[in-house]
């Protein structure tokens, strides 16, 4: 048995080294009769036509084939490709150039927004926009010191011409601007093409008030002990019919509200307005604006330290009056009447408080007034509308008071 297997093996060895002597077998079969003499060819059994290449034929190089062939084409495309090229290089030029006026043009652009906006951003200068806020400030005379009157398209107006005359009489120099340049000076505020550099309009700063003159002027007093106190007169529009009047205004932020209150208190016949330091709104072109140059003609007073200055002019003679909302229950007992605030102002100053519409009059100033005034609703209320404008409030106080 095993030795019937051991011969197998050898067999079968023997025809794989057979095989592998002859080399690899072709894949399909061989109708040629096989030689045993020799292996099969694989390329000799797949024969293979390959078509012969044009520079082959003609017994040339490819690259000088190639050459020699299409040379002529591009020297005739070579006309139109100078043509084509001149005509781009010209368009590109000219793009360039376009390009490079348009980044001059919005470089030299926000140049001159940059040198604005700083001018704009000066403390030390206003932008007085507006045509009566600028020819108020050129009448008055109030302002220290004038600098360029920028016009854009003037119209032939009493009110412009009088600005151009009063302008050259104070020898201010009138530039012609664009409307962007006055949209940047005074952030695209309605300037009615009339913009005025100037000196900020500050008010005076004051400790108290001072018993009133025999002819019905007031002095007030300003200054400090270290720098020493300084004692100021001023003369009431009253012609001696009844005593100061001034108008007090607590927290009121909104410079448009503080312009209406002074364009109010001007025109009804207020002696002055006073503005608590800390709260109040600056005195800047918008409230200039707001005021139709009112701001100009009126004497402001500005006051650090509102309980001393309430408390030193109690004992100078000067009364309180606090205005409250109708639906405020805050020291009801002071409630009195507009009308006899009139029978009051024959003998004695007053000085009428106004606070925002928000929280009002703040509670300690109300408890040092001696009195408190409410203008009464004409229907039932609604809680989203329970107060009136502090301007519209004060301008129908001061008439009831003044008028």
């Amino acid at each position: 048995m095993l030795e019937g297997k051991l011969l197998k093996f050898a067999k079968a060895s023997q025809r794989l080294q057979s095989t592998l002597s002859l080399g690899p077998r072709a894949p399909f079969a061989n109708h040629v009769p096989k030689e045993k003499s020799r292996p099969v060819n694989f390329d000799k059994n797949m024969p293979m036509y390959v078509k012969p290449k044009a520079w082959e034929k003609d017994g040339l190089d490819k690259e000088e084939w190639f050459k020699k062939k299409h040379a002529y084409h591009h020297v005739l495309q070579k006309p139109a490709r100078e043509r084509s090229n001149l005509r781009y290089q010209g368009i590109d030029e000219k793009k360039k150039k376009e390009r490079m006026e348009e980044f001059s043009i919005r470089e030299s652009s926000r140049e001159h927004k940059t040198h604005l906006k700083k001018l704009r951003s000066n403390p030390q200068i206003d932008y007085l926009f507006g045509t009566n806020a600028v020819l108020a400030a050129l009448k008055a005379g109030k302002r220290a010191r004038f600098g360029k009157l920028h016009i854009h398209n003037p119209k032939d107006l009493p009110k412009v011409n009088e600005i151009l005359k009063l302008a050259k009489e104070k020898n201010v120099s009138i530039k012609e601007s664009s409307k962007q340049d006055l949209n940047i000076l005074t952030d695209n505020a309605v300037h009615n093409g009339i913009v005025l550099e100037s000196r900020p309009c500050d008010a005076l700063s004051i400790n108290c008030m001072l018993e009133c003159n025999e002819d019905k002027s007031f002095n007030v007093k300003a200054g400090d002990a270290l720098l020493g106190e300084e004692i100021h007169e001023f003369i009431t529009d009253s012609y001696g019919k009844r005593q100061p009047f001034g108008i007090y205004l607590d927290e009121i932020s909104d410079p448009h509200n503080v312009g209406a209150v002074l364009r109010s208190a001007y025109f009804l016949g207020a002696d002055f307005v006073v503005f608590s330091e800390r709260n109040c709104a600056s005195l800047t072109p918008v409230v200039a604006k707001a005021s139709s140059g009112a701001m100009e003609f009126m004497d402001l007073f500005r006051v650090a330290k509102p309980l001393t200055f309430f408390d030193q002019s109690i004992k100078n003679g000067w009364k309180f009056i606090s205005t409250v909302g109708p639906t405020d229950k805050r020291n009801n007992k002071k409630l009195v009447d507009v009308d006899s605030i009139k029978d009051i102002l024959q003998k004695d100053p007053v000085i009428l408080v106004v606070g925002s519409e928000g929280s009002g009059i703040r509670t300690n100033l109300i408890n040092k007034s001696e009195h408190v005034v409410a203008i009464n609703n004409g229907r039932e209320m609604n809680e989203c509308v329970d107060s009136l404008n502090v301007s519209v409030a004060t301008a129908l106080l001061v008439s009831k008071i003044l008028q």
